[in-house]
């Protein structure tokens, strides 16, 4: 074997004793390694190698450590720069487009950070009037309850009173609805026309008092189902409210709808009230404040007395009185409800004028229950009820037995 020869691991080659590597001891010389064998010396051109690659390993070393850092570098300059040129462009829109000294008082200049920029650049005149087509398809509550929580901008633009002119707390939008309706009637219903709070079982004087020192233009209240209020809140409403037209009293206790307090109610609306409800409820000598509808209310253009029980059999309807009291009615509903017609001459029947306004009559009733009721709906019933009833859009009389076919032939009574 010539001078010099090595295995691959230093290890000087010896014929018939090769071992590179076992697990199981056997005999042989096992390969040493270069660090712990002393009698091995590497050659020089070995060495000059050795050297050369060290040396070629440490300057690309350097250098990619050098073109990281100075990669790096230029990345964050030209960062900073762009963000420089973001902000410098921002101020600019800023100033430009600022308003005038005579501008709404809420507008105030856009945020640098730039999440809220088109908002705060809206006119508020312009947001007011988007609000106002979302408030009358939605509904004031909650819309306006949930844009108030937007930013400052929207928030005053909510608050106009000109938005909450209907106000609808019927459907559980709030859990407190005394102390929600507080807090707006001090600081969003004085322009307040339409209000619902039906179904409001705590309810009480207190807020009906502060609903009449507030609310001076109110029109409509629906208090369905308000069973904690006196008779001196409805005593309150009819006498403060001078521009009150229309209420809804239904689903209330006999001990509440008293002959006495409807009666004052009416006589105290007079010509001004257009719509009076009184639905599912108990009803006491309400013959006399039918009279007083009659004789008071001239300008009654709904009347709404679905599914009462009256202390009589049945409630007598003047039919030629009631025409002549009240000319101008469109929507009569007596669904569920025992009423029948009085006793006249001909000589009456033919002068009256009937009800020329009258759009919708329903005096449908459920046979399956209350079979007596259909009793009083019969043809001469209709036909004086429909006397000159030209614009008639709707007739319900489910359940009326006592209705033939015909009556609905008859010229007068031409639903359209």
């Amino acid at each position: 074997m010539p001078k010099g020869e090595k295995g691959i691991l230093g290890y000087r080659k010896t014929p018939g004793k090769e071992i590179l590597f076992s697990f199981v001891p056997r005999k042989g010389n096992e390969c040493a390694s270069d660090e712990e064998d002393s009698d091995y010396e590497p050659s020089d051109e070995e060495r000059d190698e050795q050297s050369v690659i060290k040396s070629k390993s440490a300057s690309k070393l350097i250098t990619s450590k050098f073109k990281g850092d100075s990669k790096q570098g230029i990345k964050r300059t030209r960062k900073s720069k762009q963000k420089e040129k973001i902000m410098k462009r921002r101020r600019n829109m800023v100033s430009d487009l600022s308003p005038p000294a005579s501008s709404s008082k809420g507008f105030q200049p856009a945020a640098e950070n730039g999440h809220q920029f088109w908002g705060q650049l809206l006119p508020i005149e312009i947001l007011v009037r988007v609000f106002e087509v979302v408030v009358q398809e939605k509904g004031a509550v909650p819309f306006l309850c949930r844009v108030s929580r937007v930013c400052h901008l929207w928030r005053e633009a909510a608050s106009k009173p000109s938005l909450w002119q209907r106000i609808d707390l019927s459907f559980g939008w709030v859990k407190s609805i005394a102390h929600t309706l507080n807090i707006l009637l001090e600081n969003r219903l004085s322009r307040l026309k339409v209000l619902n709070l039906s179904m409001s079982a705590k309810l009480t004087d207190k807020e009906i008092k502060l609903i009449v020192e507030k609310c001076q233009l109110l029109e409509s209240i629906n208090l369905t189902g308000c069973i904690k209020l006196t008779p001196a809140s409805f005593k309150l409403l009819s006498t403060k409210c001078q521009h009150l037209k229309a209420v809804n009293l239904s689903k209330l206790t006999s001990s509440i709808l008293t002959p006495v307090l409807l009666k004052y109610m009416v006589e105290t609306f007079n010509s001004r009230l257009e719509e009076f409800i009184i639905t599912t409820s108990q009803l006491r000598g309400f013959q006399s404040v039918l009279k007083s509808l009659m004789t008071c209310c001239k300008n009654l253009r709904l009347l709404d007395l679905s599914n009462c029980k009256f202390s009589s059999d049945f409630l007598m309807i003047p039919i030629e009185e009631f025409q002549d009291g009240c000319p101008n009615l469109e929507i009569l509903r007596l669904t569920g409800s025992k009423v029948r017609a009085n006793q006249v001459s001909k000589r009456v029947k033919e002068e009256s004028l009937g009800f020329p306004k009258l759009k919708e009559v329903s005096v449908a009733v459920n046979i399956t229950t209350t079979l007596s009721i259909s009793l009083g709906i019969t043809d001469e019933f209709l036909l004086r009820l429909l006397k000159t009833s030209s614009k008639l859009k709707h007739l319900d009389l489910r359940g009326c037995t006592h209705i033939t076919a015909d009556v609905l032939q008859v010229d007068s009574v031409n639903v359209g």
